[in-house]
């Protein structure tokens, strides 16, 4: 009996940790108009991108901000589970998903523009409380 119920468990973290990246992938791969297309959603702000040209890179969402997985406090790790998960849910549910670069940031991520069905991202995110507006320079805590 107390097998069978750790590999039930071992089976649920499994599907938990390793079904919304290869949804995330084939999504991206299905969806995208772009020329590159999203691989694997990280946080509520950067994903994963497969470019021809570069490979598997990373991506960072210009002109919001979103929680950190990496969190200062649990309310921070709440948040950024949350905006992490809206918006895969946008893309998951799109009917089109454009990618525009904007060259790269100090961490050598690529800085891009999100479109969903021909609308920027950022709005939407906003909109939900799940972000910010950021335009560079210092964050404010999301630990309150």
């Amino acid at each position: 009996m107390r097998r069978s119920l750790q590999v039930s468990i071992l089976i649920i973290v499994i599907l938990i940790l390793g079904v919304p990246p290869i949804a995330d992938y084939v999504n991206g791969a299905i969806k995208g108009k772009s020329h590159c297309n999203v691989s694997m959603v990280m946080d509520g702000d950067t994903f994963k991108m497969s470019c021809p040209d570069e490979g598997i890179v990373r991506a960072r969402i210009m002109g919001y901000d979103a929680p950190e997985k990496n969190a200062r406090c649990i309310a921070e790790y709440i948040k950024a589970t949350r905006a992490t998960w809206a918006l895969r849910m946008m893309l998951w549910q799109a009917r089109t998903i454009e990618i525009n670069l904007n060259g790269k940031d100090r961490y050598d991520r690529f800085l891009v523009i999100l479109r969903v069905n021909g609308k920027d991202i950022r709005s939407a995110m906003i909109n939900k409380g799940l972000a910010r507006a950021y335009s560079g320079g210092r964050r404010g805590s999301w630990c309150s």
